[in-house]
C-alpha cells in the first residue's frame, strides 16, 4: 500500500514538472529557460527535479512527445459517418481549437520559438490536424459544386487556419467566445473560399 501511494505522488510530482516546463518554456522561450525557472514554475525543489530528469532537454522532448500524443487524443470520436461534411468541418474545428487553448504555452513555443529543437521541422501533429481538415474541405467543395477547387486554394484555408491557431495560443485569455469566434472565422473564410470565382463585369 505504501508503495503504490508512493508511485501516485511520484506521477503527481512528475506532471507537476511537466506542467511548470511548459509554463517556463512559454514565458521565458526555450534558449532562455533554464531548469531554476521550471523548477520555480512547478514549485518544487532543484533535487527533486533531478530526480525525474537530467536537463531541460529531456522534460522538452517528454513535453513534445505528450503535447502530439494529445492531438490524437484530443481527435477521437469528435466525428461520425453520420455527420454532414460540414457538420465535420464544424467539430473538427472546434476539437483543433480547444486543443490548441489547453496546451497554448507549449504550442507557443513548439510552433514559434527559433530557438527550440528541431525548430525546422514541420510539427507533426499540427500537419497532422491539418491533413485531417484538407479531406472535410474536398467534401464541401464536392457540394459546393465546386469539385475543380485548386489546390492552392486548399493551402490558402489551411494557411488561415494555422494563423489563426496562432492567433489563440498569443490571447492572454481564451474563453468560449474567443474559441467561437476563431472558429467561425475560419469557417467564413472556407465559405469564402468554396464559392466559384464571378466573372468580371
Amino acid at each position: 500500500m505504501a508503495q503504490e501511494s508512493y508511485s501516485r505522488v511520484e506521477r503527481d510530482t512528475r506532471t507537476r514538472i511537466l506542467a511548470g516546463a511548459g509554463r517556463a518554456f512559454g514565458r521565458v522561450g526555450y534558449g532562455a529557460c533554464r531548469v531554476e525557472d521550471i523548477i520555480d514554475e512547478a514549485g518544487v525543489s532543484r533535487g527533486t527535479f533531478y530526480k525525474f530528469f537530467d536537463s531541460k532537454e529531456a522534460v522538452f522532448d517528454e513535453i513534445e512527445q505528450a503535447f502530439e500524443l494529445s492531438f490524437v487524443h484530443s481527435m477521437e470520436g469528435v466525428v461520425s459517418p453520420e455527420m454532414e461534411p460540414w457538420e465535420q468541418a464544424q467539430a473538427l474545428l472546434d476539437g483543433y481549437l480547444r486543443w490548441i487553448a489547453g496546451w497554448r504555452d507549449v504550442a507557443r513555443t513548439l510552433w514559434t520559438d527559433p530557438t527550440r529543437p528541431r525548430a525546422h521541422s514541420v510539427n507533426e501533429a499540427r500537419a497532422n490536424a491539418f491533413a485531417s481538415f484538407v479531406g472535410v474541405i474536398g467534401d464541401l467543395a464536392s457540394q459546393a459544386q465546386n469539385s475543380q477547387g485548386s489546390p492552392l486554394v486548399y493551402r490558402g484555408i489551411l494557411a488561415a487556419i494555422s494563423e489563426i491557431g496562432l492567433h489563440v495560443i498569443e490571447l492572454p485569455r481564451v474563453g468560449e467566445e474567443e474559441l467561437r469566434e476563431a472558429r467561425d472565422a475560419i469557417l467564413q473564410i472556407v465559405v469564402g473560399s468554396l464559392q466559384p470565382p464571378s466573372e468580371p463585369s
